[in-house]
């Protein structure tokens, strides 16, 4: 019997291998741009993708992990940072003793405001000349497969 990692691969596998690929290398490069981006907010692409999942409201350390698709330990970790830094603090959750929710101080607010009109900049400059339907779709193929993982 024929072992199915010998086989090659159907052209749609093909393709989506080299999409992988290439998202492997984008999300480094989009790390890199924002890391470069906040820098001198003194926050890392780490510190402003958790502060911005808390922008609608505390969340427990977990919730964040899952909404984001990271590990609780890295979220706590980026989380603990962050108080340090004075942009959350932490406060009881009247629905899980142990699990504290992690919420915007009025510092953590203002350094998200400002590095937001930094990503508005950052974001119009990187899409003029694309052609929107393209990232559309792109966006669209992107997500199904997101939910096929």
């Amino acid at each position: 019997m024929e072992n199915d990692a010998n086989k090659s691969r159907t052209p749609s596998a093909e393709a989506f291998t080299k999409l992988v690929l290439e998202i492997f290398q984008f999300h480094g490069r989009l790390l890199a741009s924002g890391d470069q981006l906040s820098k001198e907010l003194g926050l890392s692409s780490a510190l402003w993708q958790v502060l911005g999942a808390i922008s609608q409201g505390p969340l427990p350390v977990a919730q964040i992990a899952r909404n984001m698709g990271l590990t609780r330990q890295s979220v706590q970790r980026t989380a603990n940072v962050l108080k340090n830094k004075g942009f959350v603090e932490f406060h009881d959750n009247p629905d899980h003793k142990r699990a504290k929710l992690v919420l915007l101080t009025k510092q953590g607010v203002t350094v998200l405001e400002k590095v937001s009109r930094l990503q508005v900049a950052w974001a119009n400059r990187i899409a003029k000349g694309l052609d929107k339907k393209e990232i559309i779709s792109a966006t669209r193929t992107i997500k199904k497969i997101h939910s096929r993982l």
